[in-house]
């Protein structure tokens, strides 16, 4: 999507669509009183759901009938535009902005839009690209607004790489393949990328990988990415993003049901957004130091799958007892904390993975769960997410769900049974942080796929996480 900011309105063709927005009975640009409200007598206005009275979008007819915060309601404004032009033949945008608009607002606008514009079309044989252009009259807010728009097309570069990793199917993003992916991200933008073979792994003592991808013909991978900003941020403490590859997760011997199964491509959601926060980090060159750890494998039934009751010896002496294979991404993970605090001496971590349908069922699909024994960094995790508009909401890690762990056979096991299960997770990963590093498990299993509402165009990917790292490393 071409987005350009000017400051006076040019001519127009009959193909152009302008938009007004309005909230509160206040507008956006300089006629919003005359126009707009004409606009809602007849009709021809849309609105989007706010619990403040919404917002208005002329001449978009339309309804959403949402309960959304306002900085939701105002990405929403920003992507019906852009659903309302693509479902009905529009190629140019005109959003007159040039009257009392905070650049905050504008952000928001902006980042509906580009959600909006993803499409997902690799896999079809007669797609065709929209090719929609955006004209923002900004007034004398040009020069700020055309800040905010770079910015913001940095984010959204990682965004729609996320979104595009998450998207392509399993049989195309084996695990040597999104190492790929990675090492592409890193080639582009100067950044340093290390990685361990399946050998590597195994003569390494990385036995958490290498037991969950035992079962499947493709390689596991662990591999890293490093950005080392030329100047660095006084006071900036360096960075590391940890995220969970299962690249296609049947549940191993401990089957998942077919129903949904195909959602499963997507287990590596969290390797994406490490790998999307990579890229507009490096875009957007952060001044601060930012590392990435990914531990990927693939979860297949086999005859030479682990299996339940199997003892994992992790390289850092910790020994876990199987009970179900499908509970794989933490054995994953465990690898990769190891590595990120062993080999990269990393000691502020933050992971994200999709990890436990406990964590959907307690959180929906509106916020990502936050565990973590760190006051300052979960302070910091939420400044981010009220920036990012990632919300998150933390899930408390008692020590009696460490309890629920409790091995027979070995130091635990991995899995704690039908309660409370996204903090047992979590619990289990804080087994393999060592003193002295602030850490943070953020479970994207509830947010990690869009829901065709609000400004997605359609469902697949979200890219979560992304917004989230990206605002925390610019704190």
């Amino acid at each position: 999507m071409d987005i350009k900011v000017v400051s006076k309105a040019t001519s127009r063709s009959g193909a152009d669509l302008t938009c007004h927005f309005l909230r509160n009975g206040k507008g956006f640009h300089a006629a919003a009183s005359s126009v707009d409200k004409a606009a809602i007598a007849s009709g021809k206005g849309m609105f989007v759901g706010a619990s403040d009275g919404g917002v208005v979008l002329c001449p978009v007819v339309n309804v959403l009938g949402a309960s959304l915060y306002p900085d939701e309601a105002l990405r929403t404004a920003g992507g019906r535009t852009v659903l309302h032009a693509v479902q009905n033949g529009g190629s140019h945008l005109i959003w007159e902005l040039d009257g009392e608009l905070e650049e905050n607002d504008f952000r928001l606008l902006i980042e509906g839009a580009m959600f909006a514009d993803y499409e997902f079309t690799s896999y079809r044989s007669n797609s065709k690209p929209t090719n929609l252009k955006i004209t923002v009259v900004a007034g004398n807010r040009m020069a700020a607004f055309k800040k905010v728009l770079e910015r913001c097309r940095g984010v959204f570069n990682g965004v729609n790489l996320a979104r595009n990793v998450v998207n392509t199917p399993a049989s195309d993003m084996v695990p040597l393949q999104l190492a790929e992916v990675a090492k592409g991200v890193c080639k582009r933008h100067g950044l340093k990328f290390a990685s361990l073979s399946k050998a590597q792994l195994t003569k390494g003592g990385y036995t958490g990988i290498t037991a969950v991808g035992q079962g499947s013909v493709n390689d596991c991978v662990l591999f890293s990415m490093s950005y080392i900003p030329k100047k660095k941020a006084r006071g900036s403490k360096p960075l590391c993003l940890v995220g969970k590859g299962v690249t296609f997760d049947t549940g191993g011997i401990s089957i998942k049901p077919w129903d949904g199964m195909w959602d499963m491509k997507g287990d590596m959601g969290g390797s994406a957004a490490v790998i999307g926060a990579m890229e507009a980090i490096a875009s957007l060159q952060l001044p601060i130091e930012v590392h990435a750890v990914v531990g990927a494998a693939e979860n297949m039934p086999d005859g030479n799958s682990y299996r339940p009751g199997d003892v994992i010896r992790y390289k850092n002496g910790r020994t876990v007892e199987v009970h179900s294979t499908d509970a794989e991404g933490r054995l994953v993970l465990a690898d990769a904390l190891i590595y990120a605090q062993q080999t990269l001496k990393q000691t502020r971590i933050i992971e994200f993975s999709t990890l436990t349908g406990a964590c959907v069922r307690a959180l929906g699909n509106q916020y990502i769960g936050m565990m973590s024994q760190n006051e300052e960094f979960k302070y910091e995790i939420r400044k981010a997410s009220a920036t990012s508009g990632e919300c998150v909401w933390e899930l408390p890690l008692h020590p009696e769900y460490r309890l629920l762990l409790k091995s027979d056979t070995a130091d635990m096991k991995n899995v704690g049974g039908p309660l409370a299960g996204a903090q047992t997770a979590g619990w289990f990963l804080h087994e393999f942080i060592n003193p002295g590093t602030t850490y943070a498990h953020m479970d994207i299993a509830g947010v990690f796929l869009a829901r065709k509402e609000k400004y997605w165009r359609g469902t697949g990917a979200s890219g979560a996480g992304v917004r989230l790292a990206v605002e925390l490393a610019s704190l």
